[in-house]
């Protein structure tokens, strides 16, 4: 388990990190999209890489039609970014206890 937090974990912020990064729009960046699409496909089953995933769509077909800002898409994706990494590292530090009992 921990293992597998610590993988994701690292997986998020390699590849989140670039989604809007310097207010670029990686919205019709094929590259970003492969990654993303190796990224859900190497574990289907992490909700929180899932929910990140649809997240990205919703705000970038938002942002193409013009209904919020590139930099409000960012912020809105960024804060959920950091809400899931300050869970993975509530778990992996839960988990790492447990195993010292």
């Amino acid at each position: 388990m921990t293992k597998r937090v610590f993988i994701g974990l690292s997986l998020i912020l390699v590849f989140c990190s670039s989604v809007y990064a310097e207010s670029e729009n990686y919205c019709h960046d094929e590259k970003s999209w492969k990654e993303w699409d190796a990224l859900v496909e190497k574990d289907p089953n992490d909700m929180e890489v899932q929910a990140l995933h649809a997240l990205r769509i919703g705000l970038c077909a938002k942002v193409d039609r013009g209904g919020i800002t590139l930099d409000q898409a960012t912020k809105i994706f960024e804060s959920a970014r950091e809400a899931i990494i300050q869970k993975r590292k509530e778990d992996q530090k839960r988990e790492q206890d447990r195993q010292k009992l």
